[in-house]
């Protein structure tokens, strides 16, 4: 009997029942995964072991041909009525063109999925020019038009006029049916000189114009159409994924090109760093002001960072706590299931998309950094390298940092909110690269 009392004494009674089914998520917040794109550029499986070594090797090639592919232009000046023959080095400095990212490659078993992001500047550029060579042409011309047409006019109708004063009905002199006859015959002249006129008019207009708007008229137009066509499924892109396919990585394979339009460079490192090599690439360099200019078209949201950044500690009671764990059975217990997805569907679709939208994270923001180093001197004689750093916000991660919220990595160190970017470009006097970051929160 002593031996049980020991043993009772002994045994520790804060024992506790858990429950097998029911997990939470104790940690707060749901880790955000982001997509197969920002984990790994190229996503293959493969058992062949040099297919796998010279995959970056097959991604260059890949962007190179892409970029080349939208660098397109017509080979021909005398097709387009150009003035002037651009040569292919300065036509790809040139900063009106279609700036597209590294290609993002996800591989299938029968398919192969390429993301691009692209910002056409082109685009814009010769919509405006047409518009404002069409203004221009429509007001000089009609302006001219009516000039030349009321001023010599007036003489056909005063000859005219003078004709009918001259012929003057007299019963017994004339006969009634002449009469007529001649009234028409000279209305028939009149609409002759006049149509005759206008065609003299016309073409002087057009031989003068000719050679100054409406041939840049044209050649805008051409421009334009063959920048529509690049974008073309049916027409052009079916080149590129035919270049594509004499790839090795890339071979009998059907390609699926998911197009991103992008508004601002400055949403993408990969554009931005563009932008900045072509313009340190001139003569007159000026890196802190090229720089600066970027940093001044972010617009960053208006946020209280005070607000943001301070770490409330969440009480039990509120609804993220009590809702920890995502499966819609173990919420809904004790209400119907029913019930609650005929609210679902009453529901306003217009609020259902807000709240959707509101859920995706890193979609604002947060900010920008930009590093240029290199051979940048602007004396033709390479002495020492040039180091320049600017940035415009915050590159943390608000809720791993601040919050104390766990989040995932990518390939282990790399944050889920940033993007990184680096172009290697070259110059007369050496080589210099641009870095690029942005995050998001």
């Amino acid at each position: 009997m002593n031996k049980t009392k020991i043993f009772k004494n002994n045994l520790n009674n804060n024992s506790k029942i858990v429950k097998l089914k029911t997990k939470k998520n104790e940690t707060g917040y749901a880790k955000y995964l982001n997509s197969f794109s920002k984990e790994w550029i190229n996503t293959i499986y493969s058992f062949d072991k040099k297919i796998i070594s010279n995959i970056p090797t097959f991604t260059n090639n890949v962007n190179k041909i892409i970029r080349s592919y939208f660098d397109l232009f017509f080979n021909n000046r005398k097709f387009i009525n150009m003035p002037k023959f651009i040569l292919l080095k300065r036509r790809r400095n040139f900063l009106r063109r279609i700036f597209t990212s590294n290609a993002e490659i996800k591989h299938t078993n029968n398919k192969i999925i390429i993301t691009l992001y692209v910002l056409n500047r082109e685009r814009n550029v010769l919509k405006k020019k047409y518009l404002k060579m069409n203004n221009i042409i429509n007001k000089k011309l009609i302006r001219q038009f009516f000039s030349l047409y009321k001023h010599n006019l007036k003489k056909i109708h005063r000859i005219y006029s003078w004709l009918n004063r001259k012929y003057k009905f007299i019963p017994s002199v004339m006969r009634k049916d002449i009469y007529l006859k001649t009234k028409v015959q000279n209305l028939n002249n009149l609409n002759k000189l006049k149509h005759i006129y206008l065609k003299k008019i016309w073409s002087k207009l057009i031989d003068r114009y000719l050679n100054l708007h409406l041939t840049k008229l044209r050649k805008y137009s051409l421009l334009y159409s063959l920048n529509t066509f690049k974008f073309n499924k049916l027409s052009m892109l079916v080149v590129l994924s035919n270049i594509l396919n004499k790839i090795r990585l890339l071979k009998n394979k059907k390609i699926e090109y998911n197009i991103v339009n992008m508004k601002y460079f400055t949403n993408n490192p990969d554009l931005f760093t563009n932008i900045i090599a072509l313009k340190l690439k001139r003569k007159r360099i000026r890196r802190l002001k090229e720089m600066s200019r970027v940093l001044n078209r972010t617009h960053l949201p208006v946020v209280n960072t005070i607000q943001e950044r301070t770490f409330v500690k969440r009480s039990m009671d509120t609804y993220k706590n009590k809702f920890r764990n995502l499966k819609l059975i173990s919420n809904l217990k004790k209400n119907n299931l029913d019930k609650f997805l005929n609210i679902i569907s009453n529901k306003n679709s217009n609020n259902i998309s807000k709240d959707i939208y509101n859920s995706i994270k890193y979609k604002n923001l947060g900010g920008i950094r930009i590093e240029v180093k290199g051979r940048l001197t602007k004396r033709y004689r390479a002495d020492r390298s040039v180091y320049s750093l600017r940035w415009k916000g915050g590159l943390k991660n608000i809720e791993s940092s601040f919050q104390k919220v766990s989040t995932t990595l990518l390939r282990g160190n790399v944050k889920p909110n940033t993007a990184y970017s680096i172009l290697p470009s070259k110059r007369r006097i050496g080589a210099f690269a641009v870095k690029g970051w942005i995050a998001g929160k």
